[in-house]
């Protein structure tokens, strides 16, 4: 299989299904788990693209958080819905598991240098996350509505 399609397409879709399925755990509106799953694939798109182009972890991380962020509050604008709605489910992929496993691992084996790295790395990922979220849940949300809501006439 091509290593472009595999990291473009298949990654974020598996990326999207997953999400989807966090979003019916956490009772996500029926009608809204599309849209979860969307800003899922979105946001592990982007972190593909900037990981894949000499991008670190933390800039894939932060630049997927503001893509997803900035989908979510899009939706939300549009949906007439909270933005966590979205937020949540779209920004789940980048969570740092694996950092956090190599930390716990490398302590239970006594590795105290490896434990230091891996644990700072997980707050470093953590932190893009938290940071990439704030810089686009801190601009008006008019901004964010950029496609004109559509007015129901009443018979």
């Amino acid at each position: 299989m091509n290593e472009t399609i595999f990291y473009y397409v298949i990654h974020p879709l598996i990326a999207m299904v997953a999400c989807m399925g966090y979003a019916i755990v956490c009772n996500a509106p029926r009608k809204e788990i599309p849209y979860c799953g969307m800003a899922a694939f979105i946001c592990w798109l982007t972190y593909q693209l900037v990981t894949r182009h000499n991008g670190t972890a933390f800039v894939g991380t932060l630049l997927a958080t503001c893509a997803a962020t900035s989908f979510a509050r899009i939706l939300s604008t549009q949906r007439k819905l909270p933005t966590i709605v979205y937020h949540l489910p779209g920004i789940l992929p980048l969570v740092p598991g694996a950092a956090v496993y190599h930390c716990i691992t490398s302590a239970m084996e006594g590795g105290a240098m490896n434990t230091t790295i891996n644990i700072l790395t997980a707050f470093k990922l953590a932190g893009a996350i938290g940071i990439g979220s704030v810089i686009i849940l801190v601009l008006p949300a008019k901004w964010f509505n950029i496609i004109p809501h559509l007015e129901r006439k009443d018979a």
